[in-house]
């Protein structure tokens, strides 16, 4: 199928295919931006204490804005955008095995092989379990949101989960 070779190749283009050569950049406790191999993150990084690394795009005309949610789980507010982001955040709220949630807390970097460019992705939602296992996720209104770009940082985003389980 054309759609499963494309997703291997952007799967390829990015970080080597593997999710091998992403970075994590984050904002720690202190407020230092720190960046580390995305492997090291994983085991080191407590993500769902962290603030959110960049700030929710505001759209001049657009009929939402950034919003707070009061979460029992993290005892403090987390920011959530869209109504796709607010309900994601909310069920994973009421999940009882979720022990920590946190909003935009990374961002991830690689180096696209196709071109040589440099590109992020900052996933919308970290939730981390009572098991000590994670969720990095984004929560597009529709599959189809944010076109191309979106789509390639989707299967980056899928990489770097993979490799780390």
């Amino acid at each position: 199928m054309e759609g499963d070779g494309h997703s291997r190749r952007v799967q390829q283009a990015a970080a080597g295919g593997d999710g091998a050569g992403i970075e994590a950049a984050f904002v720690t406790a202190a407020g230092q931006v720190t960046q580390l191999p995305w492997d090291q993150a994983v085991v080191s990084v407590r993500f769902e204490g962290l603030s959110p690394v960049s700030a929710l795009p505001v759209v001049p005309g657009s009929r939402w804005g950034p919003g707070w949610w009061w979460s029992a789980t993290a005892g403090r507010h987390v920011v959530h955008g869209p109504a796709a982001m607010r309900t994601q955040l909310m069920v994973l709220d009421r999940d009882p095995d979720v022990t920590g949630l946190s909003a935009r807390p990374v961002r991830l970097l690689w180096q696209d092989m196709s071109d040589g460019r440099v590109r992020s992705w900052v996933p919308q939602l970290f939730a981390r379990y009572a098991d000590g296992t994670g969720l990095l996720a984004d929560c597009p209104s529709s599959p189809t949101t944010g076109g191309e770009r979106a789509q390639r940082a989707r299967m980056v985003l899928e990489a770097a989960c993979a490799r780390v389980g």
